[in-house]
């Protein structure tokens, strides 16, 4: 029996990464994951996964990790934090770990670093900027391998913990929802998201993809999404109508403000924080089309309806919206 090609990936005990976990099984590959504790969530009867105990900052561990790998799915990232230098220091700084461990014992396996919509904007926050400068440590440190970077819009789906309040305040009827009046977003769901992960690195390792390639990838809708779209998917999920509220930015700013204050008192580290407002009240957060579907042989199974309808099942089947 051949033995599976081994997939390295790092945040793989997150949202996006369980994902990936179930795609990569699929896929015919052996994970091996990077874990701080036994990552329960994880794992499931009938699959083996390899788990190296440790983390970003433990460059032994990362060594373990991606030795005799065949590619690594680089995913993990801080996404709030206390201070602004914590998005550097943990983003770009674990990017630059995980590589120069690649290239001591392992310089020819494949490279995908996922980074977000964010880092085209990196003026924008401390987490723009972090993604940033983590896409640039790729560009200096990945060497003679075959790499490449996409860059994700908002992603949602089963097992999402950031779009369930949205999920839930749809349901009552009621959504206020904070956004410029002109804003844009582009989507895509998880499932569509770790196929392109995987069909990438495919073509990384046949020449068919070049290295070095840098995508941004959604659903496929044209332009991104408006709310009006976007609340329509969401009165097609939850089947009932919905009243809205856009939230003006001053109306927000406060309670994020004071929302900052309260995570430094108690040191605990939030997502709503200023900072954060400068990322959801820019107008354009479409993504820029690009060839990677075509080079790939990749399109998305999941518009908006059909993607928001999936995903509020889940959320009604797991008892987290009653």
């Amino acid at each position: 029996m051949t033995a599976r090609p081994v997939l390295a990936v790092t945040g793989a005990t997150g949202f996006i990464g369980q994902a990936l976990l179930d795609a990569a099984f699929a896929d015919n590959w052996q994970p091996r994951i990077l874990a701080r504790r036994y990552p329960r969530d994880c794992l499931m009867p009938g699959r083996v996964i390899e788990v190296v105990p440790g983390d970003l900052n433990d460059s032994v561990a990362l060594g373990k990790l991606v030795d005799g790998a065949t590619a690594i799915v680089h995913l993990a990232g801080l996404i709030k934090a206390l201070h602004a230098r914590e998005f550097l220091t943990a983003n770009a700084g674990g990017t630059e770990r995980i590589l120069r461990a690649a290239q001591a014992v392992n310089p020819a396996a494949a490279f995908l670093y996922v980074s977000s919509l964010a880092a085209r904007e990196a003026d924008l926050s401390p987490y723009a900027a972090s993604k940033w400068a983590s896409e640039e440590k790729v560009r200096e440190l990945a060497g003679s391998r075959p790499w490449a970077i996409i860059r994700p819009p908002a992603v949602y789906g089963p097992g999402d913990t950031a779009t369930l309040p949205l999920f839930r305040a749809a349901h009552r009827g009621l959504l206020p929802y904070p956004a410029p009046p002109n804003a844009r977003v582009s989507l895509i769901h998880v499932d569509d998201l770790v196929a392109v992960f995987l069909a990438m690195l495919r073509q990384l390792q046949s020449g068919g993809l070049p290295s070095g390639y840098l995508a941004e990838i959604d659903d496929g809708y044209p332009g991104g999404h408006d709310w009006t779209g976007m609340l329509a998917a969401l009165r097609q999920a939850v089947g009932h109508p919905i009243r809205s509220l856009r939230l003006p930015r001053w109306l927000v700013l406060p309670v994020a403000a004071t929302n900052a204050l309260l995570c430094r008192l108690r040191g605990r580290a939030d997502v709503f924080v200023p900072a954060k407002l400068a990322e959801l009240y820019h107008a354009d957060w479409a993504v820029t089309p690009s060839e990677l579907p075509k080079i790939v042989g990749w399109q998305p199974r999941f518009d908006l309806e059909k993607g928001f309808s999936n995903t509020f099942r889940w959320y009604r089947d797991h008892s987290l919206i009653t």
